[in-house]
């Protein structure tokens, strides 16, 4: 990305930046002034702007470029080192600058913080032409390995580690032991090196303990166990033990809820917006601050300075900062602060607070009073006038009442029709019920008696009639009608009893009175013990009956007779129209992560005025409304599926071509 920062600037800028041109302007004066140019620098970031280190030092050194005298174009990358650094990934980068910036000669090159300054400093000659390096945010101090080459410089960073020291020693100076929190990054690495030097100073002033090599819940449950008289020194944490990622933000949220001991750092960023969720303070740094600075030196050598005449500078504008929100939430006492200290999230005085709803309600009162004084003067037209009003408020009055009773009596017919209504219902579903269960016990007898008599028959009297051929109608022919009818009543039982059994579930699910028994379960094992079953709808068939689970399905809560149920209806359903083809069972996890199931046939098809309507109960595609006959059913099976899916917070749907087939598609959501 980049952009154009325009000559001049807000004047509060304008007066930070000149003070910033003041403090690093040599003393000998300035070069002499180039004839117009638009310059061209490369701000180089380690980090993603997430980070709001990288975010601040973005900032300030837009606001320090934006003052100078003359127009400078800004370019800007973030090469998220944090999340992921390695030899591949920097050969990328180099790569991808090398296409990006063939073309483009710069003037300077800021490189924000350690791998971005290494970065820099190792293909400043091949990447960018050799262009002056201005390094900012760095913590090592040996980056420039002894001798600095020619046109570098750069400011340090500089954490004041020994003034935080201090300040946990002054605000708690019975502390137990500090315990230091860092990770395995190149930020981490540095500043644990730079605390490990400093820390002989404090020797028997406390304890000290490092935390490292963890992931972000395990190192929550360190810090959520350590005494109130502990403290713990935030040195960097934006990778865990797992490689997990996590902004600063994220880091000291996580880190400063879990701890019950207060937890100090080193940049003013990791202060709380006010909830306490920070650090308690300490001697904090501004990255703001050190953009502010690199600024101020490209731009004196845009303006003719040699880059390797400006000595690098470490920042000396940390200053201590505490959070009085975070200092309260642990006990810890703001008097014991430094007096030079900043105190932020101090609560405002009542008047400071509200100053400008009292602003209001003083001129609120100021109007109120002149609009007495008025209604004084004219309060003789005002009794003339209430009167009035009085009179038609009245008349107005007993219109609404009127109106009202009227209402409350239309209201009162309508619960009443309601409440007929509901009974009706309770009455439907009480008869339906009785009815599908007192058609059961008849059912299976005749079912039962049908099936006896068919084996008797078949065992006894058929082969009495074996070789017995008379003319016409003779007795064998009549036996062998016999025994078709009798298969007749049998099919036509049991589906009767499919269809008293369906007319049950549906009146059961409406009801609310249909058992639920939901467990965890995995979709892909009750397709592979369901297929066999569903193979048995295409025995004698010429329809080729096919499963396909699509990868890893995700689990689902649900009672798993139910969606055997649904399947069993959808693929019945497909064997049902299908003279030939393919009926197809396919599973598979969408990308939002809900389980997909999909029913698809090369039947004759639903005519699309039909689809809105095929999940009703007891509906039925006309026989007219196709060019084949329809096959008899329930009308009740696509409409228990509907009841089921929706039951547990899934959709369906039915697509198809007259001529070609149908899909039914439903989804249901992932356990939690």
């Amino acid at each position: 990305m980049w952009q154009t920062i325009p000559k001049g600037a807000a004047p509060r800028r304008l007066f930070a930046a000149a003070l910033l041109l003041l403090f690093l302007l040599p003393s000998t004066g300035t070069a002499p002034a180039r004839a117009y140019h638009e310059y061209r620098v490369l701000l180089l970031n380690s980090y993603s702007l997430a980070l709001t280190w990288t975010a601040d030092i973005t900032r300030g050194v837009e606001q320090g470029l934006a003052v100078l005298d003359h127009p400078v174009r800004l370019h800007v990358e973030f090469m998220d080192t944090k999340n992921i650094y390695s030899p591949e990934y920097l050969d990328l980068l180099v790569a991808q600058y090398r296409l990006k910036y063939r073309d483009i000669r710069f003037d300077v090159i800021i490189a924000s913080d350690d791998n971005a300054a290494r970065f820099a400093l190792a293909h400043r000659a091949t990447l960018f032409g050799g262009a002056p390096v201005v390094f900012c945010g760095v913590n090592d101090e040996n980056i420039l390995e002894g001798k600095r080459p020619e046109g570098v410089t750069g400011i340090y960073e500089a954490v004041d580690i020994a003034g935080t020291m201090e300040t946990i020693l002054a605000l708690q100076p019975d502390v137990g032991t500090i315990h230091l929190i860092s990770d395995e990054t190149t930020t981490g690495r540095i500043n644990r090196a730079a605390t490990e030097d400093i820390l002989p100073l404090f020797e028997g002033q406390a304890r000290f303990s490092w935390i490292e090599d963890t992931s972000l819940p395990e190192l929550e449950a360190i810090l959520a166990t350590l005494p109130r008289d502990h403290a713990c020194l935030f040195i960097s944490y934006n990778r865990d033990r797992r490689g997990r990622w996590y902004t600063y933000d994220e880091a000291i949220e996580h880190i400063s809820r879990a701890s019950t001991a207060p937890v100090y750092g080193f940049w003013d960023f990791l202060l709380s917006r006010g909830n306490g969720l920070g650090i308690v303070g300490g001697v904090l740094a501004s990255g703001q601050h050190q953009g502010e600075l690199a600024a101020a030196m490209a731009g004196r050598i845009m303006a003719g300075e040699r880059a390797e005449t400006l000595a690098p500078v470490s920042q000396q504008a940390n200053r201590p900062m505490f959070d009085y929100a975070a200092m309260k939430r642990h006990g810890l006492d703001p008097d014991r602060i430094p007096p030079d200290a900043t105190l932020v999230n101090v609560p405002q005085s009542v008047f400071r607070r509200y100053a400008l709803e009292i602003s209001a309600v003083t001129v609120i009162m100021v109007v109120m009073l002149v609009s007495i004084v008025l209604l004084l003067a004219t309060v003789r037209a005002r009794r003339r006038a209430e009167a009035e009003l009085a009179r038609l408020n009245h008349t107005l009055e007993e219109l609404v009442d009127e109106r009202t009773a009227q209402l409350t009596e239309r209201s009162r017919e309508l619960e009443q029709a309601n409440a007929e209504l509901t009974k009706l219902d309770e009455l439907k579903t009480a008869v339906l019920n009785t009815v599908s269960h007192d058609l059961r016990t008849p059912l299976t007898s005749v079912l039962g008696f049908c099936k006896l008599i068919g084996r008797d028959f078949n065992k006894h009297f058929m082969p009495l009639v074996e070789g017995v051929d008379g003319p016409g109608d003779g007795i064998r022919a009549r036996a062998e009608r016999i025994r078709d009818n009798l298969t007749v009543i049998e099919k036509e039982g049991e589906r009767l009893t499919r269809l008293v059994n369906d007319f049950l579930d549906l009146s059961r699910i409406e009801s609310g009175s249909a058992p639920w028994r939901d467990e965890r379960l995995d979709p892909a094992r009750l397709i592979e013990e369901a297929a066999p079953v569903l193979k048995g709808y295409f025995m004698d068939s010429r329809v080729v009956f096919e499963v396909d689970v699509a990868g890893p399905l995700p689990e689902v809560v649900a009672d798993p007779d139910r969606l055997l149920q649904v399947l069993a209806n959808l693929v019945g359903n497909g064997a049902k129209f299908s003279r030939r083809g393919t009926v197809r069972l396919s599973a598979s996890a969408t990308d939002s992560g809900w389980l997909r199931v999909a029913v698809s046939d090369t039947g004759i098809g639903i005519p699309p005025e039909e689809l809105v309507r095929v999940f009703e109960t007891f509906y039925q595609v006309r026989g007219d409304t196709v060019n084949e006959p329809v096959l008899r059913g329930s009308g009740m099976g696509l409409a228990i599926c509907r009841r089921v899916v929706e039951h547990y917070g899934g959709t369906i749907t039915a697509q198809s071509t007259p001529g070609k087939g149908s899909v039914f598609i439903f989804t249901l959501p992932p356990a939690p």
